[in-house]
């Protein structure tokens, strides 16, 4: 038989042991809940980075391919709704002419894990309104408008390329404008030319903001309308979302220049994103059995010029101006 004072060791031991087991539990408990906590923190915090990372970096991709294109078209503002390892973004962008800011769309866009870590345009379309010219004529397309201001959009027309006569050419109408209008145009010219040409050729009156780079490795492909009317393929017209080049940065601090576009086609295929490959056929185009293109590589299709109604009047009859096709037109004041 134990002695009284044995069992009451062993209740005392019992009891020490049950209370030490508590306090590990409790301990333990806590220690995993603040674990949970610190991960789960930790995993919010990463995610939250991750997803910022993919927005700045499809940003980046379109910020870069906006250098290569977009005519006089400079960003205004970003937004950003991000979620979970994905979100949506919104570029807003405007034009200059003549000093006279014309806001002009929103890129809207989305991008996810899944989307390769690229942005995706969730698409635009502009308002094409029939030209009763232009019908009287069986034009095969109409003259584009901009969904969000009402503007005219520019078009481009490539030397050399067979449109079957179907050419717009806008000039008799600044004739009839207030001559004060400000008004950008796109000019296409009958061939190549390099800057240097362009800036001794063109009316120095004349503002010229952007120039259309030659990136056609097979202008042929570019003909591929067929009618009862005429026996060979031709074309349409390039629209300002269809053309490369490069142009006045708003900030005006630098006067642009070829090399301009030539290091945002080598940033372009160092970042390697989801654009590469226009990028890199742009510089294989340009570069030909070279390393890489230079300046003298760079040969200009047209222009985009802006000024008053009645100096852009002094292009008409100009041997090296194929075309001009009317773009934003606004009031001084």
């Amino acid at each position: 038989m134990t002695p009284p004072w044995e069992q009451k060791d062993d209740q005392n031991l019992s009891k020490i042991i049950k209370k030490a087991k508590r306090k590990t539990m409790i301990r333990n408990t806590v220690i995993s809940l603040v674990v949970t906590v610190i991960v789960l923190f930790g995993g919010m915090l990463g995610i939250s980075q991750l997803t910022s990372w993919l927005a700045m970096r499809g940003l980046d991709e379109e910020r870069i391919m906006m250098e290569i294109s977009s005519p006089n078209l400079h960003e205004l503002r970003t937004d950003l709704d991000l979620g979970f390892l994905s979100g949506k973004v919104e570029l807003s962008t405007y034009k200059v002419v003549e000093g006279v800011p014309v806001v002009w769309d929103t890129k809207k866009l989305d991008f996810s894990m899944s989307s390769r870590f690229s942005l995706l345009n969730r698409g635009y379309s502009s308002i094409n309104v029939p030209d009763p010219v232009m019908t009287s004529q069986n034009y095969e397309y109409y003259r584009g408008y901009n969904s969000q201001n009402g503007q005219r959009e520019m078009m481009f027309y490539v030397p050399g390329v067979n449109y079957n006569g179907k050419v717009l050419n806008d000039l008799p109408a600044l004739e009839q404008m207030d001559p004060g209008k400000l008004v950008e145009m796109a000019v296409s010219f009958d061939k190549s030319y390099t800057q240097a040409e362009v800036e001794k050729m063109l009316p120095t009156e004349l503002t010229q903001t952007w120039y259309w780079v030659d990136t056609y490795d097979n202008k042929k492909k570019l003909e591929f309308i067929t009618n009862d009317s005429s026996p060979d393929k031709y074309a349409l017209p390039e629209s300002a979302r269809q053309v490369y080049g490069y142009g006045v940065k708003w900030e005006g601090l630098f006067k642009p220049k070829p090399e301009d576009f030539l290091q945002s086609l080598a940033y372009g295929l160092q970042k390697e994103g989801k654009y590469y490959g226009e990028f890199e056929r742009i510089s294989n185009y340009l570069k030909k059995d070279k390393a890489a293109p230079d300046a003298s590589d760079v040969q200009l299709l047209g222009v985009v010029v802006t000024g008053t109604a009645k100096e852009l009047q002094s292009l008409r009859g100009k041997p090296y101006v194929n075309t001009a096709v009317l773009g934003a037109v606004v009031d001084k004041y």
